[in-house]
């Protein structure tokens, strides 16, 4: 669902794209980053050992406010471009996202998710709060990663 700009979003779920062009000199390092967990552990996460791989479950984890977060995940696709995946009963969240620069150096963060019951239904408004924190981090890392190129 995510490996493609959202043209469309299944009722229910809430879309999120961000995008940022990344220069010519940097896009074999950018790209490199964002094939691989490094990218989500610069994100502040728990990542699992490894190349994301398709079929592959993990487990992300992060800590907010002293509570660690644990954050299962399947793996539904990944090249030498990004990598997308779905999340697992036990996430807070219900849905998909995905990390991938484009042919035309365009790096895109993309997310189509629900909260995954009426406990983080309940928190929806914070949740908003942090995936906008979190996709903020992620055009931070890869400017950073493409300005330690040039």
């Amino acid at each position: 669902m995510t490996r493609r700009p959202l043209v469309s979003v299944p009722g229910g779920l809430r879309g999120a794209e961000r995008s940022v062009t990344v220069p010519t000199e940097a896009r074999a390092a950018v790209a490199a980053l964002v094939s691989s967990w490094e990218f989500k552990r610069r994100a502040g996460f728990e990542v699992p050992s490894g190349a994301p791989s398709p079929g592959d479950d993990g487990v992300l984890a992060t800590r907010l406010l002293g509570i660690r977060f644990a954050e299962p995940v399947r793996v539904v696709w990944a090249d030498e471009c990004g990598f997308g995946y779905e999340t697992r009963p036990g996430h807070p969240l219900y849905g998909e996202e995905s990390f991938v620069l484009d042919e035309h150096g365009v790096f895109t963060a993309r997310s189509v998710s629900c909260p995954s019951n009426w406990f983080w239904r309940c928190g929806t408004p914070a949740l908003r709060l942090l995936q906008r924190s979190v996709f903020r981090r992620y055009m931070r890392i890869v400017e950073d990663a493409a300005g330690s190129v040039r």
